[in-house]
């Protein structure tokens, strides 16, 4: 006899099959059908839109040998997207149990110094990794992240039960959020929340540190001082006579330490040498410790780009700097690396929009101060999720040159080698995004753009100090001051 819970199961199974077509996906949309075929469309909202039965229903209607040999690479992406959005449906659900699992301890197990080290806190994270196999360490975590999507970030949880989220870049927000004071919560967590979805986790946690330390109420230099002191050097021992070595050191000398090895195990490519760059950064890291330098390693000359708005440089404000490979320094960091590190190039920025200089727009080979410009611009690669840092790719036209395509700033964009060659060589299609950055359309038609970065504030603490200074004294001014020309590099 059938349980009350099993006949609910399949009314609903029963229900959510009448949502879709009684015909297979791919009857709808013919060969000659163009990608973006409104009958395509609809079945991609279908999916962002269907409920948890319907998106069950439509992947175990997938597994027959009858849909999987009659699909189309469209078809099969919007499965991967159902079963994707089915995902993050059950890590919400999780989330909310391990939370109940917590609030269901006994309420009086608070002897410790606090909710992460109480009894009740740690009765919860030991019956939860008996229960889902995992070492305390990482129930601890989850136990965490759970009290925390179920507390403060609730908007966060709910992204992540709808689908626009997935759990690990659920896990980027709540840890990036966790050192924040209570009340800059709801203004991160709305603000972020903007731009999660289109952002892959590395340039989602790129892009909470910045917000985090636009928003937290104490100074990036405070907390870089606190922070210093916790400096140090770590070993781990790793399986197969091999271990790991890290360091937790300021992002200005770790960012310079990993460019100059990078830059030497570069110069040792080439010819005979067989190992990878990843093994030629690990014999360089190594033998430099060690007192006995890889040969070629004596002659890089690694740079690291340091962007400094110009009053800030100059002392008249605090704005942080953006240090390559990293994101925000304290503004006394980089006036310190401006006068006392050769290997840092600085680059200074308009006080009002953070502009640069126009260039070269009459030739096909990118000045040398463009192709910097581009680099600062964009950060990573210009490929939907790449973070590989700009200062290792190459710059490619959007409009081929051949195709009238100008040498400008606004046809530049960095690509790594992997999808500078995949841009040329398959069917992935790149399009100047309005908003700013490129828009690729993959080979199966779906569509991705990346949100641009937030755009600075009208009036800055920079303006500011500009407007301070073009103001006669005693006198009000009703105008905005006229901007002057950007600076040079």
């Amino acid at each position: 006899m059938e349980s009350g819970t099993e006949r609910i199961l399949e009314d609903a199974y029963a229900e959510a099959a009448l949502q879709w077509p009684d015909v297979p996906l791919e009857h709808l949309i013919s060969d000659e059908d163009e990608l973006e075929d409104p009958a395509e469309q609809r079945m991609r909202s279908a999916v962002e839109h269907a409920s948890v039965y319907s998106l069950v229903s439509r992947l175990q209607g997938a597994r027959s040998q009858e849909s999987r040999s009659s699909r189309r690479l469209p078809d099969t992406l919007n499965l991967l997207r159902a079963a994707e959005r089915l995902a993050a449906w059950a890590a919400a659900q999780r989330t909310r149990l391990v939370a109940e699992v917590y609030g269901l301890g006994n309420a009086a197990n608070h002897s410790w110094s606090g909710e992460g080290d109480s009894l009740r806190f740690t009765e919860a994270a030991t019956e939860t990794a008996a229960l889902l196999k995992l070492s305390e360490g990482a129930a601890t975590r989850l136990v965490s992240e759970s009290l925390s999507l179920t507390g403060h970030l609730q908007k966060t949880l709910t992204a992540l039960e709808d689908g626009r989220i997935c759990a690990g870049r659920t896990s980027v927000i709540v840890e990036q959020a966790r050192t924040l004071p209570e009340e800059a919560l709801p203004a991160f967590e709305r603000e972020i929340l903007e731009s999660a979805p289109q952002l892959n986790r590395p340039k989602l946690a790129a892009r909470c540190r910045r917000l985090r330390e636009k928003l937290h109420p104490d100074t990036l230099s405070a907390r870089r001082a606190q922070a210093f002191s916790d400096r140090r050097v770590v070993l781990e021992p790793a399986q197969d006579g091999m271990a790991w070595l890290s360091g937790y050191l300021p992002a200005e000398q770790a960012v310079a330490i990993f460019t100059s090895v990078d830059a030497a195990a570069r110069n040792l490519r080439g010819g005979d040498e067989s190992r990878t760059l990843a093994q030629l950064r690990a014999d360089v890291f190594a033998d430099t410790l060690l007192g006995s330098p890889s040969g070629g390693a004596s002659g890089s000359t690694a740079k690291v780009l340091v962007t400094v708005p110009v009053f800030s440089l100059m002392g008249l404000t605090d704005e942080p700097a953006e240090l390559e490979g990293y994101g925000p320094i304290p503004a006394d960091v980089a006036r310190e690396l401006a006068a006392n590190a050769p290997s840092f190039m600085r680059l200074l920025t308009h006080p009002y929009s953070g502009a640069v200089l126009r260039l070269d727009r009459t030739r096909y080979r990118p000045s040398e101060d463009l192709r910097t410009w581009v680099k600062v611009r964009d950060k990573t690669c210009s490929f939907y999720g790449c973070n590989r840092p700009a200062s290792r790719c190459e710059i490619d036209h959007v409009i081929a040159w051949s195709e009238d395509g100008r040498t400008c700033e606004d046809n530049l964009y960095p690509l790594c080698k992997r999808h500078h060659m995949l841009k040329h060589q398959s069917g992935w299609t790149p399009d100047p995004n309005p908003s700013g950055g490129l828009s690729w359309t993959s080979p199966g038609g779906q569509t991705y753009s990346s949100p641009p970065e937030p755009t600075p504030s009208d009036i800055s603490l920079t303006a500011a100090v500009l407007q301070k200074i073009n103001r006669p004294s005693g006198i009000e001014s009703t105008t905005h001051p006229q901007q002057p020309e950007p600076p040079p590099f």
